[in-house]
């Protein structure tokens, strides 16, 4: 049985050590039909490093020998291209940059990285290339691209340029704060500036094709000036699947592991698909990580992991989402959170300075990240959506941490709460946890008061709790819930009621409603339960309705449909 590669990113020891590999090497006959100089973005996790990995393999001339035991069986080992083992890889990733001991230590761990990488390159090809060492006036990463441009053109060889995370520094500091340090970098005489003027440069000689990625597009826009030779392959419908797991691949690893049902894949689908990086592209595809963190648990212990959601994930996912969210744009935040989705036009190159100005550039980055994705075209825009439950609890998540800033939220009083709703079918409790919440909330400029910012605090509360599936405006026959509180697979034994909520906002000024409100509200929420009990497959006993009323800025009225 192969053996599952979780977080392993090295091509060469997931063929030599019998690890599963879901074959995408037909996209390099794909890549190639494109300019040389290519830059490609995808969300963190989404396997970028095992794919730049395979792409050394196939190309570094130094492999040819482990051609048949690398590639053999595989789409690209029965199709190989003419430029098969014709390079000399330089290979490069900016993970692990220095960027919090300041200016200085950044240039210096930036010229190191590169030097090292170059030192690497000598060592593996000294033997074609008449040279071992770097010269002791080689002591930055500019003097080091042009050393290797020119003992490279010397020897007559090609080289391939690949770098991983291009970006990762810099989002580092985007996001703390040091966009003076980042100027410094990326313009005039800077120093990054100059490590890709380099490259650009050897272009011209025998630097003849470069593959990047990254997450976002900020810094290759502020690059251009002295970097314009890239084609960007983000939204390229051909290589919409080139990485992530398409649905016939998931299922196919399931069937392997002997794990596969329909249930697991439809909770599968739920929580790590969703993605999809072009307006014309066919199909969505799922995260990559996140299914391998799921797969080792299932196929180990023949269960679900207690937690759906990979703590690897959602850490680097909130850490780089911190991008986004610096942009204080707390309406379209709250657009995406109650609505799940947001029409605008999706920009495909913004550089730091003009960032901040406009709204779309907000949904783009957000889109690039992972945190949306393409639902559909809408005109001469895209409609954008939250992909999948992962990156919906990764929302709750953060917008929870800002609440629990100003409010001090009380986390094991709320699970106590929910809990008593879970297992014997009482709100009361988190009522009046919801109404403290609500009264403090009031004199605070977090959000606005109204149905959907009461909606975003609710869904907030069950998502981070974790014990509910928090569905919101779920469609049936009589129009759609506000939440509907659904069992999850691995507690069921510790569930025994699911809720439909229905909510209503009035103003101070509309009090004389109340009741009227009241009257209505549960009679929807009578036709909604009905509704979700045929849909659902629910037992009428075990389904909980409560109608949630907020009026004005502090008061909380709650009345029950059963």
């Amino acid at each position: 049985m192969k053996k599952i590669p979780y977080g392993i990113s090295n091509f060469k020891i997931m063929r030599k050590e019998n690890y599963l590999y879901v074959d995408k090497t037909k996209y390099i006959q794909i890549l190639e039909d494109y300019a040389p100089y290519q830059f490609f973005i995808r969300p963190r996790r989404f396997g970028k490093s095992l794919f730049v990995s395979m792409l050394e393999s196939y190309y570094d001339i130094n492999a040819e020998k482990d051609f048949e035991e690398l590639f053999g069986g595989l789409y690209i080992g029965k199709n190989p291209t003419p430029r098969r083992n014709q390079y000399l890889i330089f290979k490069i990733s900016f993970a692990g940059i220095d960027t919090s001991s300041g200016e200085e230590k950044l240039k210096q761990s930036f010229n190191f990285k590169v030097m090292s990488a170059a030192q690497e390159f000598l060592d593996k090809y000294g033997g074609l290339i008449h040279e071992t060492t770097l010269p002791e006036e080689v002591k930055s990463a500019e003097t080091a691209i042009e050393y290797l441009r020119r003992i490279a053109k010397k020897a007559e060889k090609q080289v391939m340029v690949l770098i991983d995370e291009y970006d990762n520094f810099a989002n580092e500091l985007i996001t703390g704060g040091e966009r003076q340090t980042y100027e410094n970098l990326m313009h005039g005489e800077g120093l990054v500036k100059a490590f890709y003027k380099a490259i650009k440069d050897a272009t011209m000689d025998n630097f003849t094709r470069l593959f990047m990625t990254g997450v976002s597009p900020i810094m290759i826009d502020d690059l251009t000036s002295g970097f314009n030779i890239t084609e960007n392959l983000t939204l390229k419908p051909t290589l919409n699947a080139m990485l992530g797991f398409t649905q016939h691949e998931t299922e196919e690893i399931l069937k392997l592991y002997d794990i596969y049902s329909q249930e697991t894949i439809e909770d599968m689908k739920k929580y790590y698909n969703g993605y999809r990086f072009s307006p014309v592209a066919e199909e969505y595809v799922y995260n990559s990580d996140m299914c391998l963190y799921f797969i080792k648990d299932m196929a180990e212990y023949k269960r679900y992991p207690m937690s759906m959601i990979d703590n690897n994930v959602k850490t680097d996912y909130s850490r780089v989402n911190q991008l986004a969210l610096n942009f204080k744009d707390s309406e379209t935040l709250e657009t995406i959170m109650t609505q799940g989705q947001i029409s605008t036009v999706l920009v495909e190159r913004f550089n730091l300075s003009t960032m901040y100005s406009k709204k779309e550039n907000f949904a783009s980055l957000l889109f690039y990240l992972g945190m949306l994705t393409i639902k559909e075209p809408f005109e001469d825009m895209v409609k954008l959506c939250i992909p999948n439950y992962v990156i919906r609890t990764i929302y709750w998540n953060q917008f929870y941490d800002i609440l629990q800033k100003e409010l001090d939220i009380q986390s094991n009083t709320l699970k106590t709460c929910i809990r008593q709703m879970r297992t014997n079918g009482d709100i009361t409790s988190f009522i009046e946890f919801f109404k403290g919440l609500v009264s403090n909330l009031s004199n605070r400029d977090l959000i606005g008061m109204n149905e959907k910012g009461i909606k975003m605090i609710l869904t907030t509360l069950f998502g981070v709790d974790g014990t509910y599936m928090v569905l919101s405006e779920q469609e049936n026959t009589e129009g759609y819930t506000d939440i509907f509180l659904q069992k999850k697979v691995q507690y069921k034994a510790y569930t025994k009621y699911q809720w439909i909520l229905e909510l209503k906002y009035l103003k101070e000024s509309e009090r004389q409603r109340l009741e009227e409100v009241r009257e209505r509200g549960l009679s929807q929420l009578k036709s909604y339960a009905e509704s979700v009990k045929v849909k659902q497959g629910i037992k009428p006993e075990e389904l909980k309705q409560a109608l949630i009323i907020v009026v004005g800025k502090k008061d909380v009225y709650c009345g029950t449909g059963n």
